[in-house]
């Protein structure tokens, strides 16, 4: 009920959003190699860091058609790739825990950030 409720939140919060299948995402993430460049867990990598998801579904596929820089981030278009296998990838990004903190949240890490260097 609660989980429902919530899906139906962040469609209405993301007009054009489609329902995505996490398991169906989490076999296409490994199929078109996302974890190359992101880590299986979306968290690590050289390239942007997709855990947890930082924009709204339909900007997710937006970038996904347009990224900023094809020449790292290769354009998935709509012939390729539909809109309905992008929105399971991110039904799968959205599934996963997030792991690792971020540096600031950590006391002993924002000391290490702090420190001056030499």
């Amino acid at each position: 009920m609660i989980r429902t409720s919530l899906l139906a939140l962040v469609l209405a919060q993301n007009p054009g959003a489609i329902e995505g299948d996490a398991e169906n995402g989490k076999v296409l993430f490994n199929e078109y190699t996302c974890y190359g460049c992101h880590g299986y867990t979306g968290e690590t990598g050289f390239a942007t860091r997709l855990n947890p998801p930082r924009f709204p579904q339909t900007r997710f596929i937006s970038y996904l058609r347009n990224p900023t820089r094809p020449e790292q981030m290769p354009p998935y278009q709509q012939s390729e790739v539909s809109d309905r296998k992008l929105a399971d990838i991110y039904a799968f990004l959205r599934s996963l825990p997030s792991g690792s903190p971020e540096a600031e949240s950590v006391p002993l890490l924002q000391a290490i950030l702090e420190e001056p260097r030499e």
